[in-house]
């Protein structure tokens, strides 16, 4: 029985003189380097082992509600800092970093007037 995608398939493999025809297609396949794991992860070191909840390095503050947007501009642009959250309409807030960048955290909003950090 003949496939009903029979003569598309016959038609596919019909080129036209700008194309590349199947034998030079498969001479250039067979020169092609089979694909191999990336070299440049060995260069990264084993992440540490870490037993906590990820909670202790969020680090909670208040604003007024209407720096909000100015706050987490200034955190997106020291990037990988912490994700900026607003837990309420009063103002209270928190940052999700983790322990390695809080102090980092910790310290760019220290220096903010608007900011008030709970310690």
């Amino acid at each position: 029985m003949v496939h009903e995608n029979t003569a598309t398939m016959s038609m596919l493999d019909e080129t036209t003189p700008d194309e590349v025809t199947s034998d030079e297609t498969i001479l250039l396949r067979d020169n092609q380097e089979p694909l191999m794991p990336s070299r440049s992860l060995s260069g990264f070191p084993e992440p540490p082992s870490y037993s906590g909840t990820g909670e202790e390095g969020y680090l909670y503050f208040h604003i007024d509600p209407q720096y909000t947007n100015y706050v987490n501009r200034i955190l997106e642009g020291y990037e990988y800092v912490g994700v900026m959250t607003s837990l309420d309409k009063s103002g209270r807030c928190m940052v999700r970093c983790t322990p390695d960048t809080r102090s980092l955290a910790s310290e760019i909003l220290s220096r903010l007037p608007e900011v008030t950090l709970e310690i």
